[in-house]
């Protein structure tokens, strides 16, 4: 749905800044928000083929300015969070959306 290519997560994983990056950038498009949020991570019980510890959570947002034609701002952030499955993924719930209000509270929502 969000047209991330398959050849990014091939590269790099299902938990990485590219990765996370494609999925806000497909979410703004999608959607035709003005601001998009993605979270991919690594909830457990194991790491992946590419060596992600357990807990590792990227956060992307992605914008645009007041025209559709405005150039796409894309920001990233890594998160390492400890606990058990559940405890990863209410982290994470948590994270995107203080990431997204402290965007917005600064002034940098289209």
């Amino acid at each position: 749905m969000l047209a991330v290519p398959e050849k990014l997560i091939k590269k790099h994983g299902e938990v990485s800044r590219p990765v996370a990056m494609a999925m806000a950038e497909g979410a703004l498009e999608k959607s035709g928000a003005s601001l998009a949020c993605s979270v991919t991570g690594l909830a457990g019980p194991a790491g992946d083929e590419f060596g992600t510890p357990v807990g590792t959570v990227w956060i992307g947002l992605a914008s645009r300015g007041e025209n559709t034609s405005d150039r796409l701002l894309c920001e990233t952030k890594m998160f390492h969070f400890r606990g058990s499955r559940d405890e990863v993924r209410k982290a994470a719930a948590a994270a995107v959306l203080e990431e997204a209000l402290a965007k917005i509270n600064r002034g940098e929502e289209p």
